[in-house]
């Protein structure tokens, strides 16, 4: 049905070309880069276009600046908020977050089935859902894409580890299975976008699965389509017209992403109206765009999580009574006070009080030297006397003064810490085995949809070790608990089975609870629309936003 002849496909390419060359000439560029396929580097030798489509008059466009340049506009790994912003409007998945909340909704599927045995879940697929290209969505496309994500073995793969194929029932229902029961999957399905199988396929090489050629393009059906990509400078999108949820009301026709990773630079440029909307990572400047005028900022509540991971085979950090004092020598207000300027919050517990099964009964972190000085007195070591590292992220200001907060109050215990900047690829391959693992590490959780187990799993299993289990934390009774909320059907059994779960972790005390971090962008006043979601952490709804007044 979508095939067309290879004649037909010359021919319409020809046409293509002839209509660029009457028009506007493109200028193309041969751009050698480095790209990270699985565990392999390779060079890559393509062809970029680096002139954006003329815009037509009365065009709306937004310009977005942000710190970073995504590495790939392929939706498998859109794990990485920087892919998520690209694929969230490129593409389409099965489920979608409501806007604004932890809540799922249906989005390509109409509605779904679960088997009696909690192993399978059938999906009926939304009729009429045009791909870029102009062909229709079916259940072949839904297939594919599970059985590509299950072939690499990268990027969102590891949310949805359960899943093991699919199954095309007729042209609109599909099934998934699993290889136990996973609860979670209808709303873990928020960040699997939906690809073309046909044009992917024609696009293979060496059956990699269309990877080297979705670097730079798209195969998908989403409000937007990829116009234009500068590697390490910008990339744009144009409105998609047969968008299968319409074009009624304001919307931008165009969106340009700018790769500004200073950010002082991407404040004045929002200053200077050169860009209209601009994410902000350091309190300093955000509080100096407050005093803009004719600029909005935003503040909102996120759902990601930061920590110290102490590391539990280090000869000191195996005793928990100095983790613990540890845990309660850190200034927790000075983090929140003076490393972030208000804009976070005291964590409580093992992960955020708004994810399901929280226990709202965990005590919230707090400083009591005098308890963490008796704590030392009893583990042998009332005056301290040792060392270790701490490996924390050198470019990131809070994180920075998070490391000088730490060193500060350790010495109140009589422990020294001594600073190892490094990013978060080099803190990643330092905690890939116990023989680097350095006996302080921070780390974010910044989950991919909403459930216990995206914190409480990827911290915390022993299955976890060399991943983000930095701490290499065991605990049997810990494992067996966590493993078994995550194939619970009934919602009350699960959450018990994980409020049992928090208790053991405070009790054992891995990891330090530092703070539940607050989201800040800005933008100049006329741009209305923009909403931060939860589980789509610092990723750009563009279909969501407006630009009116600034052409008015």
């Amino acid at each position: 049905m979508r095939n067309l002849s290879c004649s037909s496909a010359i021919a319409v390419l020809a046409l293509a070309l002839t209509a660029c060359q009457q028009s506007t000439p493109q200028v193309v560029e041969k751009v050698v880069e480095k790209v990270v396929v699985q565990t392999a580097v390779v060079e890559v030798e393509k062809l970029v276009q680096v002139t954006p489509t003329p815009e037509p008059v009365g065009e709306k466009i937004v310009i977005l600046g942000v710190e970073g340049s995504l590495p790939t506009f392929d939706p498998l790994n859109a794990s990485d908020s920087r892919v998520d912003t690209a694929s969230i409007n490129i593409y389409n998945a099965l489920r979608q977050n409501i806007p604004g909340t932890t809540d799922v909704e249906n989005e390509l599927a109409t509605g779904y089935v679960m088997s009696d045995d909690g192993l399978s879940y059938t999906f009926t697929l939304r009729p009429g859902v045009k791909f870029h290209d102009g062909t229709e969505l079916d259940s072949a496309d839904v297939v594919y894409t599970v059985e590509r994500m299950l072939a690499l073995k990268t990027g969102y793969y590891s949310s949805l580890k359960p899943l093991t194929g699919a199954t095309a029932i007729d042209p609109l229902t599909v099934k998934l299975q699993l290889d136990s029961v996973f609860p979670a999957l209808p709303s873990a399905l928020v960040r699997l976008y939906i690809v073309n199988s046909d044009l992917v396929k024609a696009n293979e090489e060496a059956n990699d699965y269309g990877q080297k050629w979705l670097q730079n393009h798209d195969a998908g059906s989403g409000p937007y389509k990829l116009d234009s990509f500068e590697p390490e400078q910008q990339w744009s999108v144009v409105k998609f017209p047969d968008y299968f949820k319409g074009w009624e009301g304001a919307h931008v026709d165009k969106a340009i992403v700018r790769i500004i990773k200073e950010e002082s630079t991407r404040r004045l440029a929002l200053a200077n109206a050169e860009i209209d909307w601009a994410t902000i990572t350091s309190a300093d400047n955000f509080v100096a765009i407050k005093e803009l005028s004719g600029v909005t900022s935003y503040v909102n509540q996120t759902i990601n999580q930061f920590y110290f991971a102490m590391f539990t085979q280090n000869k000191y950090l195996q005793d928990v009574r100095i983790r613990k004092a540890l845990a309660l020598a850190y200034d927790y207000k000075g983090d929140v006070e003076l490393a972030r300027l208000g804009f976070a919050q005291i964590a409580q517990g093992a992960f955020p009080p708004s994810i399901l099964c929280h226990d709202n009964t965990a005590a919230v972190s707090n400083q009591d030297l005098a308890k963490a000085k008796e704590l030392m007195a009893e583990a042998g070591y009332p005056n301290g006397g040792f060392e270790f590292d701490m490996v924390y992220q050198g470019t990131n200001a809070q994180e920075v003064q998070a490391f000088q907060i730490m060193q500060a109050s350790a010495a109140e215990l009589g422990i020294t810490v001594n600073p190892l900047p490094a990013e978060w690829s080099a803190k990643v391959k330092l905690y890939s085995s116990p023989s680097t693992a350095p006996g302080l590490g921070t780390i974010w959780i910044f989950p991919s949809y909403a459930d216990p187990d995206q914190f409480l799993g990827r911290l915390g299993l022993t299955s976890a070790f060399g991943n983000y289990n930095f701490a290499y934390y065991s605990n049997e009774a810990f494992d067996k608990v966590v493993t078994e909320a995550r194939s619970e059907l009934n919602p009350e059994k699960r959450c018990a089975m994980y409020k049992e779960s928090q208790r053991i972790w405070m009790e054992d005390q891995p990891y330090i609870n530092g703070v539940v971090g607050q989201s800040l962008a800005a933008s100049r006043d006329y741009v209305k629309g923009y909403i931060w979601t939860p589980s789509h952490a610092f990723t750009q709804n563009l279909y969501l936003m407006s630009v009116e007044d600034k052409y008015n």
